[in-house]
């Protein structure tokens, strides 16, 4: 099977939010920046919001969150403007967490990291076994379906799969059971992350710095001591009295590591860079959720349904996969945009692995990112899977009234070759993306971070975020990047 071309630049950034998704429209504050703080946390990935806050509940601890919007990325996406728009907030299946501690990360299991996911988390049913009740996080069920949702449920257990509209997609086991996803909402309108975790920082102390862009970590026998960085045109550092932080999305996160003389030696000295520590790993291991999307006719009465608060779905396998690698999102005509039905297949755990390189040593200039997405003959696969599975539920006699034709862009593709042909063609990212700064064991040479987030031979500085999973979640991967944060910020605190 013949991978695709290396993610082009243009691609890159109209596709995987992963980099410009990542860089989150945070308020940065108008007092001159601070030359001094105790930890200094390199934003872009949601795993900043959660550090910071954490930290911030420290008193006397002074913590700087640097804003880094280098040259290449675009704009952040504007914030969802209704409950309908807001993506759905899913942990990910035990057995993701469970793989990670297996892989040589000890403390990393689901029971290990379940408390982190309960103190951030405020759920709308309260506290319980698996979900917290007091956190930042506000979460909650969506509660007014339309027939459509009702009878994609329906349709659901036509196709071999359970229902439950009450569905608890944030429970440790999801799998197999159509239901309406969980959202981050309070009072009747998406809560954003910037609203629950960083205003309440920012209240207790932290520092937002704008960087336009962050430049490197600076090392210092050994340890992370500071930080350079633009900010107003000029160039400035931060000393960092306790360490660093690097909360980026995966991309930058590798791009940041590389400039700073961290990562493969040779590939370094290719771009003049100073080697640092020789870390083979950095930028390798990039994962990539993949999507295909299917589109019926949407007829008269499908037409005309009110408006709905709820995303419906599922988490479910292709063929025998553990955990469930497929999600499931099925959509009305509101969500899809263009009148039709839709369902969109979202491949997230794939077996494919790109890579992050330097294209230069300059922070603003973009990285060279190859994604070899579908370049595992598994993922293909697993995707033509679930093609069959979404019209095996969309066939279902509980939707006739409501469904029409598919769409001719993929009507009449049934044999194998014929439908793996077709995911070669329509299958998108997804916008997650993970695993550039893995965490693993120091022998391990694709490892960057040991199991308390902190770098393979650098002191003081530590990754957190999507980056350092060894292996994706299979849910949108937000609230563990939340997760990762939070412990982050607990390991920094532990250090001497």
């Amino acid at each position: 099977m013949t991978p695709p071309a290396p993610l082009t630049r243009r691609r890159f950034l109209a596709t995987a939010g992963g980099v410009a998704a990542g860089g989150l429209a945070l308020r940065a504050q108008s007092s001159p920046p601070p030359r001094d703080a105790d930890v200094v946390v390199i934003g872009g990935d949601p795993a900043a919001l959660a550090t910071v806050y954490r930290l911030s509940r420290t008193a006397g601890l002074r913590v700087v969150l640097l804003d880094d919007r280098p040259a290449y990325l675009s704009a952040p996406p504007p914030p969802p403007a209704s409950i309908a728009a807001a993506p759905p907030f899913a942990r990910g299946h035990q057995v993701c967490f469970d793989s990670w501690r297996d892989a040589g990360n000890p403390g990393w299991g689901y029971e290990d990291v379940l408390p982190s996911f309960k103190r951030l988390e405020k759920y709308e049913a309260g506290a319980s076994e698996y979900r917290g009740g007091d956190g930042p996080v506000a979460v909650a069920h969506c509660w007014d379906p339309h027939p459509l949702h009702r009878a994609f449920l329906l349709a659901a257990v036509s196709g071999g799969f359970q229902q439950d509209s009450r569905h608890d997609f944030n429970g440790p086991r999801s799998q197999g059971i159509a239901g309406y996803f969980q959202k981050t909402i309070v009072d009747d309108r998406p809560q954003l992350l910037t609203e629950a975790l960083l205003d309440p920082a920012v209240k207790a102390g932290v520092t937002v710095v704008r960087a336009e862009p962050v430049v490197r970590v600076v090392v210092e026998r050994g340890r992370a001591v500071a930080v350079d960085y633009v900010v107003a045109g000029t160039r400035a550092t931060i000393r960092a009295a306790r360490g660093v932080v690097v909360a980026a999305s995966p991309v930058r996160a590798a791009q940041l590591l590389m400039i700073s003389g961290i990562g493969p030696a040779a590939h370094l000295r290719e771009h003049g860079v100073t080697v640092v520590a020789d870390r083979p790993g950095v930028g390798g291991n990039l994962q990539l959720h993949l999507r295909v999307s299917l589109r019926w006719e949407a007829l008269a009465p499908a037409r005309a349904l009110p408006e709905s608060t709820v995303s419906a779905g599922m988490f479910t396998v292709s063929l025998h996969a553990s955990p469930p690698d497929l999600q499931m999102d099925f959509l009305d005509p509101r969500a899809t945009g263009d009148g039709l039905l839709g369902t969109d297949i979202t491949l997230v755990q794939p077996a494919s692995r790109g890579e992050v390189r330097l294209n230069d040593a300059d922070a603003d200039v973009v990285p060279r990112v190859t994604s070899r997405e579908l370049s595992a003959e598994a993922d293909v696969i697993g995707l033509v899977q679930g093609i069959r599975l979404a019209r095996l539920t969309a066939a279902s006699p509980q939707l006739d009234r409501m469904r029409g034709e598919e769409t001719t862009a993929t009507r009449g593709l049934t044999t194998q070759a014929d439908l793996q042909a077709l995911v070669q063609k329509i299958a998108r990212v997804a916008g997650a993306t993970a695993g550039t700064c893995a965490m693993g064991r120091a022998t391990n040479a694709d490892a960057v971070v040991d199991a308390t987030l902190a770098v393979h031979g650098v002191e003081g500085l530590r990754v957190a975020g999507a980056a350092v999973m060894p292996a994706i979640v299979n849910a949108p991967p937000e609230s563990a990047a939340l997760m990762i944060g939070d412990r982050a910020a607990d390991f920094v605190l532990a250090a001497r």
